[in-house]
């Protein structure tokens, strides 16, 4: 006859196995202590073994609890994926970060989209630079990232590529014999260092015209007509025009998005938040 295990049980199991005491899982699951303990009785029953060894410090995991673990929590993400792809009426958030680039060029088309589709979700919205957008995401602020490529553990790895280019004002003279005059991010930034880059190993002077905290302030420079910056094709717009083969200026290597989150478990609307953003970009 098969057994099944009871999920609820599989619950307090994992609670006591990731370092809570038995006190503090019959609060978290609701239940008595002496019900807890029952509960992990009926569990080493069912899987004809014995899960914690117990001494003076609490309990530890036994080697056949070790191997249940594994299966214990798969078990319960996958109940809770199913419930909550059906649960259309529970309240849910998304707190999400993202650097200017896609603030400005991406995201109202994917919010009119992710709010048709999705009406009971709130989201939460923080544009900024990739470090500050990543500490946040330590620090608990936010549920995931879209920022430049950093070495970190949050980093799940590449969202989406882009190329750089040279971008001016449509009629842009260019500098003739004088220094190509930017506008650019102060430092650090990974566009700035790849226009400096460039322009450096094809000798190609160049001043400083115009620096801006927010790539609005970037976009307004360009604009008055008497400097150059580096973005991806994103920051064109009417009056805007990609000047790098016009100018016989240096090609410019590709820029790396990639997506940093805590929670690597499946989270359905996240999920389509996410996907969303990747079409669009």
């Amino acid at each position: 006859m098969a057994i099944n295990l009871d999920l609820t049980i599989l619950r307090s199991f994992v609670l006591i196995a990731q370092g809570r005491t038995f006190a503090e899982t019959a609060e978290a699951v609701g239940r008595s202590q002496s019900a807890v303990s029952l509960q992990i009785q009926r569990l080493e029953g069912d899987v004809g073994a014995s899960v914690f060894h117990r001494n003076r410090q609490g309990v530890e995991l036994t080697t056949a609890g070790e191997r249940l673990l594994g299966y214990a929590q798969r078990l319960i993400q996958i109940n809770d994926e199913a419930i909550f792809s059906f649960n259309d009426t529970a309240p849910q958030a998304i707190s999400l970060g993202v650097t200017p680039d896609f603030a400005e060029s991406v995201l109202p088309e994917v919010f009119q989209r992710f709010m048709q589709e999705h009406p009971g979700v709130e989201v939460t919205l923080r544009v900024d630079t990739s470090k500050a957008l990543v500490e946040a995401l330590h620090r608990e602020e936010l549920d995931v990232v879209i920022a430049l490529t950093r070495d970190d553990p949050l980093n799940q790895g590449v969202f989406t590529e882009a190329s750089m280019i040279w971008i001016a004002r449509r009629g842009f003279p260019g500098p003739g014999d004088r220094p190509l005059p930017l506008a650019l991010f102060e430092a650090p930034c990974t566009f700035r260092s790849a226009a400096l880059d460039a322009l450096a190993a094809a000798n190609r002077p160049y001043r400083i015209a115009a620096i801006s905290p927010s790539l609005g302030g970037l976009v307004a420079a360009v604009r008055v007509g008497f400097c150059v910056t580096v973005r991806t094709r994103h920051m064109l717009a009417p009056m805007l025009a990609d000047v790098g083969e016009e100018l016989d200026l240096p090609k410019l290597p590709p820029v790396t998005f990639c997506l940093y989150t805590r929670q690597r478990e499946r989270h359905p609307a996240r999920d389509d938040l996410i996907e969303l953003c990747r079409q669009h970009f």
